[in-house]
């Protein structure tokens, strides 16, 4: 029970998202991560869920003493061993304490790309919706900047607004069937997450042209803007910005063109960050504006 002077709701309500030392100014107040960044409670954290996920499916002989990997883990790890790891099947080990530590290490001692890496190829396995929904709520907790925003894409974000926006492309782009441009969209997230900026870039743009390439034969970015302007109705302010941002990784040497007497092309983080938010954007806006023109089936 309080005593003294009493605290108002939204003073409760934040410390019950903060420890009693960030409450009290003792400690810094907790931030989204860095993109190659992994703190130890997020370590800690993801172990813990995939440590319980492995043992309770273990199968036990209480008779010989041994404990196995069971279903579907001995699958997952086979298929990790060989398919991600590169080695030999009969050097695999299902046996449950080899097994956990193994893959501990992964959590443990592993980069932020291996970490990332070990998640999304076992997501491409691991079909379980719970699964999925449980690493989703952990990577919010910790603050991770990483969410998965399609079946088997994790992806570096800037806000839940951007995950939002590139999980609805990679849906639309399914749902459509433009495999070309979900692929681009994909390779732009992996270069991302391997911090190649303009690489990342130029993966966003191939992924909206890939769209383009549909409603304009010739590829030509304007005239696909404006058959679409004419048949759907879209303000011209959004047209000139649409053309903008494709200007942009058009230009910049390095993104779209060679690089020749220039240095390396001035983008970062930021500017590869905005970009598959905003293309991924654009790519959902195109493909539902052109469906409703009657220019997509």
């Amino acid at each position: 029970m309080l005593t003294g002077a009493t605290m108002n709701d939204d003073e409760i309500q934040r410390r019950k998202n903060l420890t009693f030392e960030q409450a009290e100014g003792l400690v810094p107040l907790p931030t989204q991560l860095a993109r190659t960044e992994v703190s130890p409670e997020l370590r800690a954290v993801l172990w813990n869920y995939i440590h319980e996920e492995i043992q309770k499916t273990a199968e036990h002989s209480a008779g010989y003493g041994w404990s196995h990997l069971g279903k579907p883990w001995d699958n997952i790890l086979k298929q990790v061993h060989v398919y991600r790891e590169h080695k030999l099947i009969d050097d695999f080990n299902a046996e449950l304490k080899p097994a956990l530590a193994v893959v501990r290490r992964v959590f443990e001692q592993g980069s932020h790309s291996e970490i990332y890496g070990w998640l999304q190829f076992v997501l491409g396995i691991n079909r379980s919706r719970e699964f999925a929904q449980r690493i989703v709520t952990i990577l919010k907790y910790c603050r991770s900047p990483y969410r998965i925003v399609a079946d088997d894409v994790i992806c570096p974000i800037g806000t839940d607004e951007d995950a939002a926006a590139i999980g609805k492309a990679f849906a639309d782009l399914k749902a459509s069937g433009f495999a070309g441009s979900r692929e681009h969209l994909k390779s732009a997230s992996a270069e991302l997450s391997a911090g190649n900026f303009s690489d990342s870039i130029r993966e966003s743009v191939h992924a909206v042209e890939s769209i383009v390439r549909v409603l304009e034969p010739s590829g030509d970015f304007s005239k696909a803007l404006a058959r679409l302007e004419a048949k759907a109705q879209i303000h011209g302010a959004l047209v000139s910005g649409f053309k903008s941002i494709y200007g942009f990784s058009s230009d910049e040497q390095g993104i779209r063109h060679s690089l020749l007497d220039k240095g390396a092309p001035a983008v970062d983080e930021v500017d590869a960050l905005f970009m598959l938010g905003a293309c991924s954007a654009f790519i959902s806006y195109l493909i539902n504006k052109s469906r409703g023109a009657g220019l997509l089936t």
